[in-house]
């Protein structure tokens, strides 16, 4: 059973922390896919990256690199996805469950998580800013074979398992879904070709955090390659991550 299913912690609130986010960035999705995996509530704020807000001068004091996700607990800036979602698991939840305490089970999910940032997240990145930001109409036939050979890649990790990190959800499942996800936009997922690849995403579809914290960003990248207007964000101001659960319709007692 995922994690989104069996947990039964309650929600915890830290005030004192704050995430700037676009939900149309997979990055952006996999930290708050794991946020609401682990009950956590913070600030969230969006930074419309259309209108470059994400370079504004005090954005770029917490990340030179100009990048999204921007985490900030007190003084303490995280700018990687992957970096935050084992802060978080490790600092606020201890949770075994998503990150393993042993060493040779989280070098594991580490591991998956460096093929997400490193393999994953860059074939993203080629395939879809052309699509963007530079008016291109379709995903490049070089692009496209690399995202092919991506799920080969990871049809193969799942021989014999149902998740990636294990036996059950861990953090490399949560990254993996946001950027395969994104990819399924733009070159989709032949179920007879990647079967294994093709279950395991829909199981993940099911889970409760999927569906609070990465189904409208999808539906926005959707909708955004698909035309070229630009979108305002539709909130404009700060909120919780409990807040945007409870935007979801999902009942409650799902989230507890």
């Amino acid at each position: 059973m995922g994690a989104g299913k069996s947990r039964t912690a309650l929600t915890s609130t830290l005030k004192h922390c704050t995430l700037w986010k676009s939900d149309r960035s997979p990055a952006c999705r996999a930290v708050m896919m794991a946020l609401d995996a682990m009950n956590l509530n913070i600030t969230e704020v969006d930074v419309n990256m259309d209108k470059g807000e994400h370079r504004n001068p005090e954005m770029i004091i917490m990340n030179p690199l100009q990048t999204l996700p921007i985490f900030k607990d007190r003084e303490l800036v995280i700018c990687d996805s992957h970096a935050i979602n084992t802060y978080l698991a490790s600092r606020y939840r201890g949770s075994a469950q998503l990150l393993p305490r042993d060493a040779g089970g989280r070098a594991l999910v580490e591991q998956l998580l460096h093929y997400d940032s490193g393999i994953l997240y860059p074939k993203y990145r080629a395939a879809s800013y052309p699509v963007l930001y530079e008016k291109c109409n379709c995903v490049m036939p070089d692009h496209a074979c690399e995202i092919e050979c991506a799920y080969r890649e990871l049809e193969n990790m799942l021989v014999g398992r149902q998740w990636f990190g294990g036996s059950w959800v861990t953090l490399s499942d949560i990254s993996i879904a946001a950027t395969i996800s994104t990819l399924n936009i733009l070159v989709p997922i032949d179920k007879s070709n990647y079967p294994r690849l093709s279950g395991w995403l829909h199981r993940m579809s099911e889970e409760v955090f999927f569906m609070t914290a990465n189904k409208k960003g999808l539906g926005e990248f959707a909708r955004r390659i698909d035309s070229s207007s630009v979108f305002d964000d539709v909130f404009k101001c700060p909120r919780s991550s409990e807040g945007r659960r409870a935007r979801t319709g999902t009942p409650e007692s799902e989230l507890q």
